[in-house]
């Protein structure tokens, strides 16, 4: 198993034979993914990463209380809860009964990203050299070979759009690459912000146009217009120029920083990420 494959052992509690049986199932289909899951030996005293419990059980429930939770109330050990009964525990992960695949896969991947701190999603690779040179070369054009100069004045001198009483804060992610938007997107929306992708500078422009966002991670290398063009771009309209953009760059040389801050970024990640770093930048930013 390699540094970015991790397994993780669960146990259950109160969980009857035929909700064991169809969990057992479910979790065979982990094998071969970053987060594998698999069930403890019942008989055997094995280390155990996570418990699910039935909430509906007051045994299960009292069992897991003695057993697992410190004198402070915490659970020493992460604790999913399961419900037919729609019986939750606010401070827990909770799931419900009869296990579905796409529910409990995705209940317990949120588990040991806010318990273990486990991101692999979060390691973005550098490019191979071959992808690399076909990408830069394509960044060479000029930004005014995908945008008119009508385009320009337009987004340049767009007014700022209005707020309309949002709740939560949102975040624009801009990069050609689908794995690393499906990975940030997935942080950033357990760390409860709302997210919208972009798969180029152009497409990024016109959401900029019709959304309003608090903060952007912007590509660096990107076809088309390349992500210091879309930098300038953002800090040249009055509409948007105040929103933190933090670039996302697998070179992390002194001149690439400074082409950075020469086109207005706010901060620079490098790639792969890393988690305590990634969390560092967004909430230095959006609290």
């Amino acid at each position: 198993m390699n540094e970015m494959t991790r397994s993780f052992r669960i146990k259950l509690c109160g969980i009857q034979l035929k909700d064991h049986n169809v969990l057992k199932r479910i979790l065979a289909i982990t094998e071969g993914r970053a987060r594998t899951y698999s069930l403890s030996n019942l008989e055997e005293d094995e280390e155990t990463d996570i418990l699910i419990v039935n909430a509906d059980d007051p045994t299960a429930t009292d069992e897991w209380n003695e057993k697992y939770v410190g004198s402070n109330g915490v659970s020493m050990c992460a604790t999913v809860f399961a419900s037919r009964n729609n019986n939750t525990k606010e401070q827990y992960s909770n799931t419900s009964l009869p296990f579905s695949p796409t529910r409990i896969l995705k209940c317990l991947d949120e588990v040991t990203v806010k318990n273990f701190k486990y991101t692999p999603e979060l390691r973005i690779e550098e490019p191979t050299e071959e992808i690399e040179s076909e990408t830069t070369h394509s960044s060479i054009r000029n930004y005014k070979s995908e945008l008119s100069n009508q385009e320009l004045e337009t987004f340049i001198g767009n007014e700022p759009s209005k707020d309309n009483g949002r709740n939560k804060r949102n975040v624009l992610i801009v990069d050609d690459s689908l794995p690393v938007r499906k990975a940030l997107d997935m942080k950033l929306r357990l760390m409860d912000y709302e997210v919208q992708h972009a798969s180029s500078g152009r497409e990024a422009i016109f959401l900029l146009q019709n959304s309003r966002f608090d903060f952007i991670f912007l590509d660096v290398v990107m076809p088309g217009i390349d992500g210091y063009e879309v930098c300038k771009l953002i800090k040249r309209n009055k509409a948007t120029k105040n929103i933190p953009v933090v670039m996302l760059t697998s070179r992390s040389s002194p001149f690439d920083r400074v082409k950075g801050k020469l086109a207005g970024c706010d901060s620079y990640l490098t790639k792969p990420v890393e988690h305590e770093k990634f969390e560092k930048i967004v909430t230095g930013f959006l609290i």
